[in-house]
């Protein structure tokens, strides 16, 4: 661990670095050099190398892509971060073929480091802080169980820490509980506790609030609060990802933020009304959008069309709706808005869609505009799927229901159900 607040972490150098290296430049051994330091053991020796491959344009641009590949996963997120700042067009349509998150600012483009008391912030630059809200106790096996099921003492040492104000990445961990009610408050406490720190927090661009559970059919339920303060307080964060029940109320107010490019909510139990609040916020730089529905408790949908107008959203380039019942439905409203025109990538995997609403992605002409389009883990027969091969589009299509007429009989369970 570097202990040294003023020393770089490992690749700081143009994660963090906004002047891009000189086109005309050359260095030591040519680009034939710089191939042969890609072929290092060391990461940060390729990762270095990387920087000296965009003084060769074309050919140094391809190397680039081609570390996306790289045995180490730094070296993967330091290239896709080059692309993503230095590629421009080119770059963003190699990260879309690569791996389409890595086109858009996520919380994983940050390194993850769990925050003790004792040690304190070692390294602000690059790092997601972990802070657990909880505290735990080892058994005499040596395993850790919760003994206090909400607890905010590290995070106010966290908070008081000198240099928290360059810290640009924070995950609040709640403990893996199911339905705790509690947390509705306890959660208002917690954000209002970030809010009044805001000044602290002055260089805060992610955050994510919610349970440390971590399964990909088993959201967490645990109860939330209204996080309108969240971005009244910080006009500088670009990502925001929750974790738990909206519990109703999500965004209470219409807000306009300036900064904001990736909004998450994943759940397994959502509301209508805290969908309707996310579908009136006004985000002119949202780029990424990841709403999941599971038992959502609406009858109808009317409070996408906000949404689905793209208003509000002029920029927004990637649309995850997983998990949501009646996709059919949801997938038909959709295909008829404006919003369809300007996605690279449609998600509404793990739901209901059947053969049914798969044809309307077949009569959909702006359907062919898109990078991805991800329909795993629906039910839909082979027979349609093979239709939707012929897209003009990447398809993923895996992992449906074997027995897809089921529904059609509206009996599947969408992922999340239980």
């Amino acid at each position: 661990m570097n202990n040294n607040p003023n020393q770089p972490r490992e690749f700081d150098g143009v994660l963090g670095g906004e002047v891009p290296p000189p086109v005309s430049g050359v260095v030591l051994g040519g680009i034939e050099g710089v191939k042969n330091r890609l072929k290092s053991p060391e990461a940060r020796e390729r990762a270095s190398a990387l920087i000296d491959a965009l003084r060769y344009q074309e050919e140094g641009f391809e190397l680039v892509i081609e570390a996306l590949k790289d045995s180490s996963d730094k070296v993967q997120m330091f290239a896709a971060r080059l692309l993503q700042n230095k590629g421009g067009e080119k770059g963003k349509e190699a990260l879309l073929r690569h791996n389409p998150q890595q086109c858009f600012t996520m919380l994983e483009d940050w390194q993850f480091e769990t925050f003790y008391p004792n040690i304190g912030i070692t390294s602000a630059i690059s790092t997601a802080y972990n802070v657990n809200l909880y505290r735990e106790e080892p058994n005499p096996r040596g395993e850790f169980r919760v003994v206090e099921d909400f607890n905010l003492d590290d995070l106010q040492v966290f908070l008081n820490d000198i240099q928290v104000s360059e810290v640009e990445a924070l995950a609040c961990w709640m403990p893996d509980k199911i339905y705790l009610e509690i947390y509705h408050q306890e959660c208002l406490t917690l954000i209002n506790m970030l809010c009044k720190a805001s000044q602290k927090l002055r260089s805060l661009k992610a955050l994510f609030i919610g349970d440390r559970r971590q399964h990909e059919y088993k959201k967490s339920r645990i109860y939330l609060s209204d996080m309108i303060s969240i971005l009244e307080s910080f006009p500088k964060l670009e990502v925001l990802k929750i974790h738990g029940n909206p519990h109703n109320n999500l965004f209470s107010q219409k807000i306009y933020h300036p900064s904001l490019k990736t909004l998450i909510l994943e759940t397994a139990d959502n509301y209508a009304l805290a969908l309707a609040q996310v579908c009136t916020l006004e985000l002119p730089s949202l780029e990424y959008l990841e709403l999941w529905g599971g038992r959502c408790r609406y009858s109808h949908f009317d409070f996408f069309k906000t949404l689905f107008s793209g208003e509000l959203l002029p920029n927004l380039s990637y649309l995850g709706l997983p998990s949501f019942e009646n996709t059919d439905v949801l997938l038909e409203a959709l295909v008829q808005s404006p919003i369809i025109e300007r996605l690279a990538v449609l998600d509404i995997s793990m739901g209901t869609l059947t053969d049914n609403g798969a044809e309307n992605l077949l009569n959909c002409p702006s359907v062919n505009r898109l990078h991805t389009l991800n329909i795993s883990k629906n039910c839909i027969s082979p027979q349609i799927i093979q239709q939707l091969s012929q897209l003009d589009c990447r398809l993923i299509a895996d992992s449906q229901e074997e027995n897809y007429r089921r529904g059609e009989a509206g009996s599947r369970y969408w992922a999340l159900h239980e």
